[in-house]
Order: structure tokens, then C-alpha cells, then sequence
């Protein structure tokens, strides 16, 4: 079996994930974008007792939502580890927010209003030492925020959760603790992890400098040390046993050529949950991409899927 350990014997490869946010994966400029179909992108944040300040966000408004007043669905969208709530925007991912719109004109999709919080590198758990709290600043602060300030529809049937890498992790797992929330949830590469818990690697891996980056991240989310039985109860592999999942619609996928797979087994976990969730009877798509890669390159390829998907459920 693959694990999280494999990972750190990557540190000089070019296939391992970067170390910092390049300035290209977020966007400075924060002034709303317009696009030409009469959709908009906004960058907004609001005060958060969860995560002890501001929380920002950017929200896709679709081509007719100023002109009237009806309600729409909404879909929370989490980024990536190294990304933030603008990535999805910038130009080396792809023009998403145009082929958002465009799937849109096409009547491939519904209107829909799409929520990207920044989620930091937080995994969108709550932190163990209740220092940040991001899964409530989702799952509530920031739910809440957008039916008080946007005409989104606030039932469980007009409402989703989907995500890319670390932000597919965040939407299964909040969508599987949180069922009674969320119609569908749809996951571009999940990280899904086989390993006991992120940190369980053997002692000779422990001095590198990729083992340092990855125990500051996991430490100050799951404790130090790892709390277990804390990482269990967020663990997507024992949250899909929920039997209160049949009733959700579920939907993830990954490519074969994704650079996780030989790092951490990504497939490998991504198959367990295929199993796991056919054993406990819960309806779910999986789709595995021969020669496709990891995180926004999938997204650009497969979000008329993932967003039709989800449609299904309002």
C-alpha cells in the first residue's frame, strides 16, 4: 500500500506539489470581474468568530441575476492547498469563470451561483486546538452570509458542496458529515488518504524538509501530536459509512496521470472509497480518467460533468 510517506521522497522531484503560493495561482486585483455574457465575479469577505477575523470569499453571480429577482441554487466550490479563493480566476488555471458562463449559455448547466471561500491550507477542518475553525466558517458563517446577502435558495435541495484536491477532500467530508446540508457533492482529485493519519511515515523520512512542511500543516490541524481519534472523525474513508449518505448524491473523480498517485496512492484511496461506499449501499458516481493529470487541469476538462451532476439535485 502506498502512503503519505512516499511522498516525502519526492522532495527534489518535479513531480512533487510546490512549496509556497506562486504569485500566478492568485489574482491581486480584486475588482469585480465582468464577463461578456452579463455574468460577474465578486471578491467579498465578512466577519468571522470561526476563524477570528475576516473571511473572504469570491462569488460567481450568473449572467441573469441582475435583471430580476429570482433565487438560485448555490454551489460552495473549495480550492486547492496552494491556492486561495481568487485562483480559480487567474489565467494560468484556465478562463473557468467564462467557461462557467458559457456552459451556462449552452444550457449545458442551470444558473447558479457559485462561493469559493479562502480556506487557506486548512484542510476546511476545524482545528483541533479550536485556534481556527474553518469547516464552521463554512458549513455556517459563511452559509448563512450568503442566504442573508444573495437570492440563493436555503433548502438542502438547492444547495451543494463540491472542490479540487485539498478542496475535494474538504467537500466529502463536510458533505458526509453533513448530509441534511447539502444535496450533491462533487470531488476533482480528492486527496483520500490510506495511511493511518497524514503524519504516519517512518522514522528515516522524518528529517526532511517536505516532512517539516507537511507536519506544520497536519500538526496544527490535527494536534501535536496527531490526535487520532480527532483525524478519525474527519477521515472521508470512515465518514462514508454514514448510512444517511444514500440520500446524497456523490460524485468524485481523478485522473491516472495525476502526480499523487505514486506520491501518496491517490487512486488507490479514491478506489477504497468506491468500496467502501458500494458496501453501505450508497449511490455515488466515480470516474477515472486514463492520461489525465491532478487538480484545475481536470477541473477545466470535467466541470460540465461535475456541475451537471450536482444540477441533478435541485
Amino acid at each position: 500500500m502506498k502512503t503519505f510517506a512516499m511522498v516525502l521522497a519526492l522532495s527534489l522531484s518535479p513531480l512533487g506539489p510546490a512549496w509556497s503560493q506562486r504569485p500566478d495561482d492568485v489574482r491581486a486585483d480584486r475588482t469585480p470581474l465582468a464577463l461578456p455574457g452579463g455574468a460577474r465575479v465578486e471578491f467579498k469577505s465578512l466577519e468571522s468568530s470561526a476563524l477570528k477575523g475576516k473571511g473572504e470569499y469570491s462569488i460567481f453571480l450568473p449572467p441573469s441575476y441582475g435583471k430580476g429577482t429570482l433565487s438560485y441554487p448555490v454551489v460552495y466550490f473549495l480550492h486547492g492547498l496552494f491556492n486561495d479563493h481568487t485562483s480559480w480566476t487567474v489565467s494560468r488555471h484556465g478562463n473557468i469563470p467564462q467557461l462557467v458562463e458559457d456552459l451556462m449559455r449552452e444550457k449545458k448547466i442551470p444558473e447558479m451561483i457559485l462561493v469559493h471561500p479562502n480556506g487557506g491550507r486548512s484542510f476546511y477542518t476545524n482545528y483541533r486546538d479550536s485556534s481556527l475553525s474553518v469547516e464552521d466558517f463554512v458549513v455556517k458563517e459563511l452559509r448563512e452570509h450568503v442566504e442573508a446577502t444573495y437570492r440563493v435558495k436555503k433548502s438542502r435541495n438547492g444547495r451543494a458542496i463540491a472542490g479540487t484536491s485539498m478542496g475535494g477532500y474538504g467537500a466529502l467530508k463536510i458533505a458526509f458529515k453533513h448530509p441534511d446540508l447539502y444535496g450533491a457533492v462533487a470531488a476533482h482529485s480528492p486527496i483520500v488518504l490510506l495511511s493511518k493519519n497524514p503524519l504516519d511515515v517512518p522514522p528515516e523520512m522524518k528529517a526532511s524538509q517536505r516532512y517539516s512542511f507537511f507536519y506544520n500543516v497536519f500538526s496544527a490541524i490535527y494536534g501535536d501530536p496527531i490526535d487520532q481519534a480527532y483525524y478519525d472523525a474527519n477521515n472521508v474513508l470512515l465518514l462514508a459509512k454514514n448510512p444517511d449518505l444514500k440520500k446524497l448524491g456523490t460524485y468524485f473523480d481523478y485522473g491516472t496521470a495525476d502526480r499523487y498517485n505514486q506520491a501518496i496512492g491517490l487512486g488507490e484511496g479514491l478506489q477504497a472509497l468506491d468500496r467502501t461506499l458500494t458496501e453501505a449501499g450508497v449511490p455515488h458516481t466515480f470516474n477515472e480518467y486514463p492520461g489525465e493529470p491532478h487538480g484545475r487541469e481536470l477541473v477545466v476538462t470535467h466541470l460540465d460533468s461535475s456541475l451537471a451532476f450536482v444540477a441533478r439535485s435541485f
